[in-house]
């Protein structure tokens, strides 16, 4: 790989563990394992379920999940 490469695959990698902070998620440790296709992935769904919970806590339906978000706030 050259270093350009490697700066730019340094560089995603990065961006996407912001993202992930911004989220309220942070790594410990990197690794091999935390490559950006992962870590693309896990902010997708993290991202994904957030729209999801709000989606169902303020649409029109929202009301009747009011006890089953409380519940998630006291925990």
């Amino acid at each position: 790989m050259t270093a350009a490469s490697e700066e730019q695959k340094d560089d995603k990698k990065a961006y996407w563990q912001s993202e992930l902070k911004s989220l309220g998620i942070e790594s410990r440790r990197s690794n091999d394992l935390n490559n950006n296709q992962e870590l693309g992935n896990l902010t997708d769904a993290v991202k994904q379920s957030m729209y999801q919970d709000y989606k169902m806590a303020y649409g029109k339906d929202g009301d009747k999940y009011q006890e089953e978000a409380e519940s998630t706030i006291k925990s």
